[in-house]
């Protein structure tokens, strides 16, 4: 994405950086901001039955502001002064909680959802919490974090895209191209990551996604639906599978049901349009959606350079509530993408450091459609059932230009796609305070349609061109069934007790998995508590791999299938933690894991691993579960929640990640990276304004370190061969690229208004500019290896405004 941003005009840029001054001279003369409403809805968190009566409070108001949940359980205060609020919600009988630093802004009304946990101590004794980091599925106890809508700009390189802010987490490993937000947990591959939207699985949400894969370039999700977004980085709970690395756990808002609301936001990545607002009068039902277009895509026509990566996405949710107190969703996401890089037209500066004749073109077309019911019955059980469309349809072509600069050698090409329709229904009781259950029944049908290509001259016209000399193809239909069944116990005062099973089947290899999973965490005082967690873990490849066919030789007809018969790749989960919470503001932790893997799909005459880091096509090679890994290591995480203006956040991961193939021999996993070292630091100032200063100026800066990662070295002599690049694939992950030292930082400033509100926000990734070795690939007119680079400085530049 980095390599647009020169081709941006300086006027543009300048134009924009003077419009916001202008506007920034101007703030203080506006109209001062008034107050505001805040409205929102309050649940049992194990149940999600909206709880009547609840008092909500805005603390240190004078008079004291607050209101009382309605039979829906939604609460109205008006008249709340702009700016950072406190706000508690209490209930008898339940953990009182208090939200912290709640930013009201003017223009735009607060939406606010709350959970409340019912108290465990026999007399009913009310607990303050004040826990930004927990997750929504009371089952997990180790290893889950949630994150903050407002943490995807605060913290430096999020770039409003969660799969970037993770990376500051602990047993993240930075990725050293910048322009992917691909991720890797505790040394897993990016593709042993799940998505999931509404509580069901998903495919890849990302721009300039591959099949099988699960990140691009950026996420399609909107910052703008979002709502807080559960990360799991092991040890998963019984409701999820087909996992084994981590889980993103996605959840959009409901729109406003009494008012309308809309944004624009202008910035170096593209032009967002947002709204959301009630059907009707009656509030009964409301729509939140927004739309997105690539500023490359609008200068690209004028440019005519032929090599911009372009995008346009639309996320939307449309929320109604039933006659049975429940809810009906429509929600959806879809994004279009495409780039291109053209090779130099200057012959003569083939061969020389980063100029080659290479050129390639992408596509990736991926979206999502479902729909959701909630049902009650009665005040302790309810059914939720879930019916979604997901998929990706990807190409790529990549050619080397001839000196004639007319024609090309086609060096491989690609026409993919993979499509899932998922059905799931669980019901969730709580029996009593002490034991909550849920049961779940997933099924996924499978369709791939995949198309791969090598070696044939073609024109430079690349644009659906014909594929000749196909080596594989593979298409084929299946179904993945999954069921799951799980009770949260809690024992006296001190002890919490999740027991759960996870069941797996999948029809083209009948292969099956019945996972454990568990549990428990014991409270060794109000501000400590020890947490174990265990699990068995499942994840088929991806389904193309298991319908692909192959060429007896380049002339022959395709053989049957080779790999229709894998079993699903396998790992046992165990995570020790502790955490302790000294104050309301900082909490501290320590997490000593161990992931024992087996059944890897490996190559069954190379020792190579999708699971080890080796991401190419596997597609013509037989495969095997003859694998095995182990990740193992130890996480400290000391963090400061954002309270009086300032966060802070620090962790450290030192870990080993390693695999074997049919060989027996223990090799490094590519991520394997030793060691990670992060620090985030922010302070925000309230200035301007005659009312409590409602303005909102802050700095926010990150350090992260990471041991060198893993790759192949090049085979020269087989690549000058073969005259296209080969990797040295009985001594993989044998090369190591460089450290990484990466400074992130960013400048926000906030206005209220009485009718709007606003925020230009400037992100810089990599500010020192470092470039490291990550790789290396053929260059064919010297016919000698050349180094790959990472990505240098990246800036981000946005403005929006809300009203």
């Amino acid at each position: 994405m980095s390599r647009f941003l020169k081709y941006i005009p300086d006027t543009c840029l300048k134009g924009l950086l003077l419009f916001i001054v202008t506007l920034l001279g101007l703030a203080p003369v506006m109209a001062n901001p008034s107050n505001q409403t805040v409205r929102g809805v309050v649940y049992d968190k194990d149940t999600k039955i909206p709880l009547i009566g609840a008092t909500v409070v805005v603390l240190d108001t004078e008079p004291v502001l607050g209101g009382v949940t309605d039979e829906n359980g939604v609460f109205t205060i008006t008249n709340v002064p702009i700016g950072r609020q406190d706000i508690s919600v209490s209930y008898i009988g339940y953990d009182t909680y208090i939200q912290r630093e709640v930013l009201v802004k003017g223009g735009e009304e607060l939406l606010l959802e709350f959970y409340l946990t019912e108290s465990a101590y026999e007399l009913g004794e009310v607990v303050v919490t004040s826990n930004d980091r927990e997750v929504m599925n009371e089952a997990a106890v180790v290893s889950a974090r949630s994150l903050q809508v407002e943490e995807l700009t605060r913290i430096p390189g999020g770039i409003d895209d969660p799969a970037r802010l993770v990376r500051k987490f602990p047993g993240v490993s930075p990725s050293p191209v910048l322009t992917s937000n691909e991720i890797n947990i505790r040394g897993n591959a990016s593709r042993t990551v799940l998505w999931r939207l509404d509580d069901i699985d998903i495919y890849n949400p990302n721009h300039f996604g591959v099949i099988g894969g699960s990140g691009g370039g950026l996420t399609i999700f909107s910052q703008r639906l979002l709502t807080n977004t559960d990360f799991y980085s092991g040890a998963f709970p019984a409701d999820y599978g087909n996992a084994i690395g981590g889980i993103f756990d996605v959840r959009f808002r409901n729109g406003n049901t009494k008012s309308r609301q809309h944004s624009i936001q202008l910035s170096v990545l593209g032009i967002d349009f947002a709204t959301e607002g009630p059907f009707s009068k009656q509030g009964n039902a409301s729509y939140i959606a927004n739309y997105r277009f690539s500023s490359t895509g609008l200068v690209e026509p004028f440019l005519n350079l032929g090599s911009l990566p372009v995008f346009q996405d639309l996320s939307f949710k449309l929320h109604f509530k039933t006659k049975a107190g429940g809810s009906f969703n429509v929600f959806g996401i879809g994004g279009i993408s495409t780039t291109a890089v053209v090779p130099v037209k200057d012959t003569l500066a083939w061969g020389q450091p980063g100029v080659t004749n290479y050129g390639y073109q992408t596509t990736a077309n991926t979206g999502t459609i479902g729909a959701s019911l909630v049902h009650p019955f009665g005040d302790n059980t309810y059914l939720k059932a879930t019916l979604v469309g997901t998929g990706l349809e990807s190409g790529f072509k990549g050619y080397y230009l001839q000196y004639d600069l007319e024609t090309a050698d086609t060096s491989f090409a690609s026409l993919d796609k993979d499509v899932r329709v998922s059905g799931q229904v669980y019901l969730n009781h709580k029996f009593n305070r002490r034991h909550t259950h849920r049961s779940g029944l997933i099924i996924h049908g499978l369709h791939s349609d995949v198309y791969y290509y090598a070696k044939d001259p073609d024109s430079v016209e690349i644009v659906n061109a014909a594929l000749t000399d196909t080596v594989r193809f593979g298409r084929g239909n299946s179904f993945l069934v999954q069921a799951y069944s799980r009770s949260q116990f809690v024992l006296g005062d001190a002890w919490k007790l999740n027991v759960g099973l996870h069941f797996m089947y999948l029809g083209i290899s009948q292969e099956f998995s019945i996972e454990p999973r568990f549990g428990i965490r014991y409270e060794i005082n109000p501000k400590s508590s020890i947490n174990f967690g265990y699990g068995l873990h499942s994840q088929m490849d991806p389904f193309y791999t298991y319908v692909s066919l192959q060429k007896e030789d380049e002339f022959g007809p395709f053989v049957g299938r080779l790999n229709d018969d894998l079993l699903f790749n396998k790992a046992h989960h165990l995570t020790l933690a502790y955490y302790y919470q000294p104050s309301d503001q900082w909490r501290l932790g320590a997490e000593v894991y161990f992931q024992y893997l087996y059944n890897l799909v490996v190559a069954v005459d190379l020792p190579i691993s999708r699971v080890g880091g080796y991401n190419r096509r596997f597609e013509t090679v037989d495969l095997n579960n003859g694998g095995v890994g182990s990740n193992y290591g130890i996480e400290l995480a000391a963090e400061r929640s954002f309270q009086n203006g300032f966060f802070a956040m620090a962790n450290t991961s030192i870990f080993e990640a390693n695999y074997a193939g049919n060989d027996g021999i223990r090799r490094p996993s590519q991520f394997n990276n030793g060691l990670i070292v992060n620090a985030v630091v922010g302070k925000e100032w309230a200035v301007g304004g005659k009312r409590g200063k409602a303005n909102f100026f802050s700095l926010n800066t990150s350090f992260t370190y990471s041991g060198p990662q893993h790759y192949t070295p090049l085979d020269l002599e087989a690549s000058i061969a073969a005259n296209l690049y080969t990797g040295d694939f009985d001594n993989p992950n044998s090369a190591q690229q460089d450290p990484l030292l990466f400074i992130d930082a960013s400048i926000i400033y906030k206005v209220n208004r009485e009718k709007w509100n606003t925020q230009w926000t400037l992100q810089v990734a990599n500010i020192l500019n470092r470039r490291p070795v990550i790789g290396v690939f053929y260059d064919r007119i010297i016919r000698d290896q050349a180094f790959l680079y990472g990505d240098g400085v990246i800036p981000a530049l946005s403005w929006r405004i809300n009203f």
